[in-house]
């Protein structure tokens, strides 16, 4: 008859502990960095969305682009977390402000961006 080894039942009772406390910590990483990804996405759009704004200020033939439009077109399909997004966007004489919050879960963050619109040519004309 073959002498079976003792096996302490210690270690599968300390690891029922540990394995759902790595899971919880695998899971919240992973959300936290799907949370900033998402982050990203729309910050970098805002700021496309500002300076085309900015762009479109300054030439002589105004053509009509919604600038709101263009920022949806360039997330989607892009966003992991984040699935509410709202968008405003302010186009003043000195400067276009793109706002943008987003929300999903008790999660939300809240982006602004601005552009300033540059008019160098006027300023180097009536330089002296």
């Amino acid at each position: 008859m073959k002498r079976r080894k003792k096996v302490r039942g210690s270690t599968v009772v300390e690891m029922a502990y540990i394995m759902p406390i790595f899971l919880l910590l695998f899971v919240l990483v992973i959300n936290t960095v799907f949370f900033f990804h998402d982050k990203v996405i729309l910050n970098g759009a805002a700021c496309e969305t500002a300076v085309l704004g900015t762009q479109r200020a300054r030439m002589k033939e105004k053509e009509e682009a919604d600038l709101e439009d263009f920022f949806m077109e360039r997330i989607k399909g892009k966003m992991i977390r984040m699935s509410d997004v709202s968008v405003s966007v302010f186009e003043g004489e000195k400067e276009v402000t793109v706002e943008v919050t987003a929300k999903r879960d008790g999660m939300s963050m809240r982006i602004c961006q601005k552009a300033v619109t540059a008019r160098p040519e006027e300023m180097i004309r009536w330089k002296k």
